[in-house]
């Protein structure tokens, strides 16, 4: 799913630096366009907001949209891997006709479950009122389906409207909630920061049904996915509650926190530094949109299409050492460029809090982490190229490792005291990096194996 990495990096090739900033620029939104449009806003609004709305309602909107943000990630992940895998085997072999269908079943499939999750939460378990709850599951339900429709960002031409989607979305977000949350609190916050959100989920359907114009056809062949690619499914679930299961156990033991509605419990010193600390690794998901990925496919279709080509032995073995090249290239250079980032951060830490409307309490706790953000992206790469080998079980191995450890490592440092938050998801994803680099390199040195015999259906019997 390389797919429109390679348009925008002939925009990178240009010889004029605006062709450079373009094409990067809109890779920002073609690589972490659902997330960076939620985090951005939310840390806008915080910083706009504070002072204009009273406290309370402040924190209870703030809440809500992080609960719905944490809960709509963990969901949709094992759809949005499973519906992946479905349209690169669609683009791939040509055949893009159910992609209208599979747009409507995987919204469903990510939006549904979720949804009764979150009726039973806001109406039976929190204290806020029906008017706001109602609001609450509208704006769960925009942001599950933005999670779930940017799967098809990668196999896009149109990034213009791509991006101008996400600007305006996250653009109308913050001045809506701003004129309307002012003036009418949280309900008003709440609907305001959904009607923003509306407007990229809208312009994202549109710019899909207007890529692929083909009538609703075969709307249920996603679902044998989810038998023949059970591991996948897991895997995203699993990856998803890695990424959260740190402020979750923050949530549930630190002492220190925040309770409103009755139910929703966040940690905002830990929460707020972890959300801008993940910022920092957008420039490197934008290179390696641009650069990194689309140089190592074209090593990777190269071995895969001479194999089907009949190449000889050493063929084979000199484009495995080419696959090995890329794969080596891409990981140092998205180290060396995330390393300079998170130095560039961790020196300018205290300016950085102070601008985006944080606490001098927080600095350390963002400085951790930045450090988990490194390699977090590197451990990222990782599993992106494990997939990328259908080496879906030292991906799933991978992420339960990250799980395990990010879990593990924040409940035995919490009682270190407020100064050593982080510390854990730092940890986590220096083990998990570590185990990503040694199963990775691991399938590499197979490869021709893993062709063959592994990843060959005719002797697996799959």
């Amino acid at each position: 799913m390389a797919g429109i990495g390679f348009t925008l990096r002939r925009l990178t090739q240009r010889d004029d630096l605006i062709g450079a900033v373009i094409g990067y620029g809109h890779s920002v939104f073609i690589s972490a366009g659902p997330w960076l449009l939620t985090v951005l806003a939310l840390i806008a609004i915080n910083v706009i907001l504070t002072g204009a709305m009273p406290r309370a309602s402040l924190e209870l909107f703030r809440s809500i949209i992080v609960y719905n943000f944490s809960v709509s990630l963990v969901i949709t992940g094992p759809v949005i891997l499973i519906a992946t895998r479905y349209l690169a085997d669609r683009v791939f072999e040509k055949k893009v006709d159910t992609a209208p269908a599979l747009m409507v079943v995987a919204t469903i499939l990510g939006t549904v479950p979720g949804l009764a999750l979150a009726i039973w939460f806001y109406f039976f378990i929190c204290t806020i009122p029906i008017p706001l709850a109602l609001l609450a599951l509208a704006n769960y339900a925009v942001i599950s389906a933005i999670w779930v429709n940017g799967l098809f960002l990668s196999a896009l031409k149109a990034y213009v409207r791509v991006t101008l989607s996400f600007g305006a979305g996250m653009a109308g977000s913050v001045a809506l909630t701003y004129f309307i949350g002012a003036r009418y609190g949280a309900d008003g916050a709440m609907a305001a920061f959904t009607g923003g959100l509306a407007i990229t989920q809208l312009v994202l359907m549109a710019t899909v049904l207007a890529e692929y114009r083909y009538p609703m056809r075969r709307p249920f062949d996603l679902l044998r996915y989810f038998r023949n690619y059970w591991d996948l499914a897991l895997g995203g679930l699993i990856y998803n509650l890695g990424i959260w299961i740190d402020k979750w156990v923050i949530w549930a033991t630190v002492p220190d926190t925040s309770v409103v509605g009755g139910a929703l419990v966040t940690m905002p010193l830990y929460d707020g530094a972890m959300f801008l600390a993940y910022l920092t690794i957008v420039p490197a998901l934008a290179i390696f949109t641009v650069s990194i990925e689309t140089r190592f496919f074209e090593d990777y279709q190269r071995f895969y299409r001479q194999i089907g080509d009949h190449a000889t032995l050493a063929t084979i073995r000199e484009n495995q050492d080419a696959v090995v090249h890329s794969a080596t290239d891409g990981l140092r250079s998205v180290m060396v460029i995330q390393i300079v980032i998170s130095v560039l951060v961790i020196f300018f830490a205290p300016a950085i809090l102070e601008i985006t409307g944080g606490a001098s309490r927080q600095i350390g706790v963002f400085r951790f982490g930045v450090l988990g953000a490194l390699f977090h992206v590197l451990m990222l790469f990782c599993g992106i190229l494990l997939i990328y080998f259908d080496a879906r079980r030292p991906a799933l191995l991978l992420n339960i490792i990250f799980l395990a450890t990010n879990a593990g490592f924040t409940w035995a440092t919490i009682g270190l005291g407020f100064a050593y938050l982080g510390y854990g998801y730092f940890a986590a994803t220096l083990v998990s990096f570590a185990v990503g680099v040694v199963l990775l390199f691991n399938v590499l040195r197979q490869l021709p194996y893993f062709s063959f015999v592994r990843n060959n259906p005719s002797v697996t019997g799959a």
